[in-house]
């Protein structure tokens, strides 16, 4: 970007308030909505918080740390020790669900350890063993083996994406399943093992004013021209200008796009009918959210569990106030039941489905019931079927040949974390110094 030039930062979540914290007063942050924070908010009901679905805080770069320590929630976090459950067959183990099979059936527990002794050293895992790996089936039966695939693997994957695994490519999400060694394996299944595996063992959370605390410090920390309410609906790459629902135009010298990599490509004036094909093949799952709030009645105690089983339509239950019990009143425990699908919900089906499911796991009485509704996140989870790589690297290429940057999980079409989101707008902006 020229010396004295403006840059144009579409979308106000972590990814566009890093990258317009980075840029400084060079820059306009467009956010559609009337608050920061994109899906990084924090709604209050009756009493309790809700997240839009768990936002957990894991920080390792270190000068992201400093700046989320010191400056954005200085004094107002909670470092949390994960406590994450599975619910299957009728029992509860802990998570990962490889590292952790003691208390499962004596036939579960073998079937997943000799599936694994064939898929990493035997001959029945040979031919998976040399050669790519060509879809998230293939990765699960290379690396876990059979059983942990039919237990556990295949059917959470396939609740969570609404389709097969053989329907997933193979970079669907492989850096976030931790892949245990033959003696972790096998002690997980003699007996309890040690609960800190994974990326999120140990995570942050805000002592006060929920998720959305964090949107809050980092745009009081920033310089640029924040406008809310600001949607775009066009965007011309080829004279540099945006023009906004209020119908006000707007020039730029350098763009940042943290919006839906496919809504992006919308918005263009002009684009080849690759890109314009590419765009409309890019695919997402929805998540309908149900939360509720009930009288503490016991039950497991977790930060959220993951439910694999056919016989609850749900694939994940938070239960915020675990994290931080100042998210709900005293005496009431909160749940977050999640349900991926794609197209247009049925809510009051999925409420019902949830109430059902928590009180089945014996987490709540129905009469104790004082609160429950749903809300639905169109745009949750990049659906990593065969056609998202090429498709999402044809639109990314548009975008780069006009010097455009991507930041974000959405804006990059990719799944990732929250300091990810961080990481890669604050990327974006000194791409572009």
């Amino acid at each position: 970007m020229r010396r004295g030039g403006r840059a144009i930062v579409i979308g106000g979540g972590l990814a566009g308030l890093a990258c317009a914290r980075e840029l400084g007063n060079a820059c306009t942050l467009l956010e559609a909505e009337d608050r920061l924070g994109g899906l990084v908010r924090t709604d209050v009901i009756d009493g309790f918080s809700f997240d839009w679905t768990g936002h957990w805080l894991h920080a390792r770069d270190p000068e992201m740390r400093k700046l989320i320590q010191e400056r954005w929630l200085g004094g107002n976090l909670l470092e949390v020790q994960r406590r994450a459950r599975i619910y299957s067959e009728g029992v509860w183990t802990t998570f990962p669900y490889q590292f952790h099979l003691y208390g499962l059936p004596a036939r579960t527990v073998s079937d997943c350890v000799l599936g694994f002794i064939d898929a990493t050293l035997g001959p029945g895992g040979e031919e998976l063993r040399s050669r790519p790996l060509a879809n998230a089936e293939e990765f699960i039966l290379r690396h876990l083996g059979e059983g942990f695939a039919r237990h556990f693997m295949f059917p959470y994957n396939e609740k969570l994406y609404t389709v097969t695994c053989e329907h997933l490519s193979a970079e669907w999400g492989g850096r976030f399943i931790p892949r245990p060694s033959l003696e972790d394996v096998v002690n997980g299944a003699a007996g309890p093992a040690r609960e800190d595996v994974g990326y999120n063992a140990t995570f942050w959370y805000p002592r006060e004013g929920g998720i959305e605390a964090l949107p809050r410090g980092i745009s009081a920390d920033l310089s640029a021209d924040v406008r809310l309410s600001s949607r775009v609906e066009r965007v011309d790459l080829a004279s540099r200008r945006v023009r906004i629902a209020s119908g006000e135009e707007l020039e730029y010298d350098a763009l940042v796009l943290t919006a839906p990599l496919p809504a992006c490509a919308r918005l263009l004036a002009e684009a080849p009918a690759e890109v314009r094909d590419a765009a409309s093949r890019l695919r997402a799952v929805s998540v309908t959210v149900v939360e509720v709030g009930a009288k503490d009645r016991g039950g497991e105690r977790f930060h959220w569990a993951y439910f694999p089983e056919r016989e609850f339509a749900f694939y994940r239950i938070g239960s915020p106030s675990e994290v931080n019990p100042a998210l709900a009143p005293g005496g009431f425990r909160s749940f977050a039941v999640e349900f991926a699908h794609r197209g247009v919900p049925d809510t009051k089906r999925f409420i019902e489905l949830a109430l059902e499911g928590l009180s089945r796991c014996r987490l709540i009485d129905r009469d104790d019931v004082v609160l429950s509704r749903a809300r639905t996140i169109p745009v949750a989870y990049v659906l990593f079927d065969h056609d998202h790589a090429q498709a999402r690297a044809t639109v990314q290429r548009h975008f780069e040949r006009h010097g455009v940057q991507l930041a974000g999980r959405y804006g990059k079409w990719e799944y990732s974390s929250m300091e990810d989101a961080l990481l890669s707008g604050r990327e974006a902006a000194r791409n572009l110094a």
